[in-house]
């Protein structure tokens, strides 16, 4: 099946001169808003391909609320969908090694690392549960501070990039600036949170 990504500005490392060149929240909102119009009618036109947001988990949370919206009836197909993938796997289910051999908790982070492959086999390293860093973000949830601990989404975006949240706000455990939900949507207060 014919695949279409479109990633969301990742700007970490040297990448973080590009923070003032993204999008603000509405523009994002928009963008992500057109991504999904244009993805279902595609599908309605007998189109064929997946489509793909990536790097700002925020988009999951988003796709459920859009959906709620404009196609009711997939709602509970895709809460299931979404809860199954648990949004930002960085340092869990995603690591990068570097052409010198290091570990890395995603392909952003390279201002991070956890190992080196030189020295220990990737598969220990990545197992390896005194490796400070790796349990720190697979266990994030209670180390998350600003809006994330509260969101009613927090199960299926994961406190979203960590790596931008840092070089934006020198925080590691900080708002993702990226991420374009209202505090009334992610609100704990709403009437039906996420299963």
């Amino acid at each position: 099946m014919p695949r279409l990504c479109i990633y969301h500005l990742a700007y970490a490392g040297r990448g973080r001169g590009l923070l003032p060149a993204d999008l603000e929240a509405p523009e994002r909102r928009a963008m992500v808003s057109d991504i999904f119009r244009h993805t279902v009618d595609l599908h309605e036109r007998g189109g064929d391909m997946e489509v793909l947001t990536v790097d700002n988990h925020t988009d999951a949370p988003y796709l459920q609320l859009w959906a709620e919206e404009h196609l009711p009836e997939r709602v509970p197909e895709i809460k299931i969908l979404l809860k199954s993938n648990g949004g930002s796997s960085t340092g869990k289910g995603i690591a990068c090694i570097d052409e010198q051999g290091f570990v890395h908790p995603d392909q952003f982070w390279r201002t991070k690392k956890v190992g080196d492959v030189r020295e220990r086999p990737f598969s220990e390293i990545w197992e390896d549960d005194s490796v400070p860093l790796l349990g720190q973000l697979r266990t994030r949830k209670e180390l998350l501070n600003g809006r994330c601990p509260d969101c009613r989404f927090l199960s299926i975006c994961n406190g979203n990039l960590r790596s931008r949240a840092e070089a934006a706000t020198g925080d590691l455990w900080g708002d993702d600036p990226a991420c374009y939900l209202s505090d009334e949507e992610i609100g704990a207060s709403m009437a039906e949170a996420v299963l």
